[in-house]
């Protein structure tokens, strides 16, 4: 599987959607014959970077999970582009209950505020996930100055991170594993962070959570990307409403309003679908009060019910 994802232009989707077929090869070499076979003469290339992928995870602690393993995580594969191969470091027991909490990186005081609220709530529930950047990520899992038990951190960089990632998000990163958290990656160990990386990991958080909560945004940021995957899976989407503050009323507050105002009209909007009909969302909650917290964890359940039969 490490091999196929280095195939160019086999990407996530396919081997989702060819994944049967796969599993019954016993070498990737007739896959690639049969839909790339101009990459044939790569192959030998291919395995020799996989050889030291898998000896970079096997020496630092790194786990490796491709979309065939049984211990694969069941919600992500319903994606349409799931990763076929993840890499994982810390409590992999966190990934049974995760909602994704997320915003802005250019977050206002009162948007922290919230966020450490959202999150000191939701943490004693649920495992935490979002990208661990600055902003409303990081806001979400530290409560009292220490990070949350309770955090899966979906980072985008590979997770030799200490040679992947910007010195602060190593802290952040370190953080999380002390606190007995979790760390993902679909990027091979030694691949640095870039300008796409980030978009490409929103999809993973989006996949892994049950739920997901909006703290603060505004129409065009980056949150859209993790919004526009997740409101195609029949899960609950919270957004939070603070309207006795002035600052809502504020530009860095606009993704809320639209979504709160308009609905689904307004979340289409957002993550710029053309037809609403495309939506796949079980509820969108307004939340205002901890009765709207309660109401939003009942939507959970009702959607992790559903999931379950």
């Amino acid at each position: 599987m490490l091999i196929l994802s280095m195939v160019k232009n086999i990407g996530p989707a396919f081997i989702k959607k060819n994944l049967s077929r796969i599993l019954q090869e016993l070498s990737c070499e007739a896959i690639v014959e049969d839909f790339k076979p101009e990459e044939l003469e790569n192959i030998g290339n291919y395995a020799k970077i996989a050889d030291q992928i898998i000896e970079d995870c096997q020496f630092n602690d790194i786990e490796i999970v491709s979309i065939q393993d049984e211990s694969y995580p069941s919600l992500l594969s319903e994606i349409s582009d799931p990763p076929s191969v993840i890499f994982l470091k810390g409590n992999k027991s966190l990934l049974t209950n995760t909602i994704a909490i997320i915003g802005t990186r250019h977050s206002s005081a009162i948007g922290n505020k919230i966020a450490e609220r959202v999150g000191s709530y939701f943490s004693d529930k649920y495992s935490i996930c979002n990208g661990l950047v600055e902003g409303i990520d990081e806001h979400s899992i530290y409560i009292n100055g220490h990070v949350t038990k309770n955090v899966v951190g979906i980072i985008s960089g590979g997770l030799l991170y200490k040679n992947t990632c910007t010195p602060h998000h190593i802290k952040v990163i370190e953080d999380v594993l002390n606190a007995g958290g979790l760390i993902i990656s679909e990027f091979f160990p030694r691949q640095k962070e870039d300008m796409y990386s980030g978009s490409k990991a929103s999809r993973i958080q989006a996949g892994l959570s049950r739920g997901l909560i909006l703290v603060q945004s505004k129409t065009d940021g980056g949150s859209k990307y993790t919004l526009a995957k997740f409101a195609k899976l029949g899960r609950p989407i919270g957004v939070i409403h603070y309207p006795s503050s002035e600052e809502y009323n504020t530009e860095i507050f606009d993704a809320n309003r639209l979504i709160v105002e308009k609905g689904k009209e307004g979340l289409a909007q957002m993550i710029d679908l053309k037809k609403i009909s495309s939506l796949n969302v079980s509820s969108l909650i307004t939340l205002s009060t901890k009765d709207d917290y309660d109401t939003f964890i009942q939507e959970i359940n009702k959607t992790k019910s559903y999931m379950l039969f």
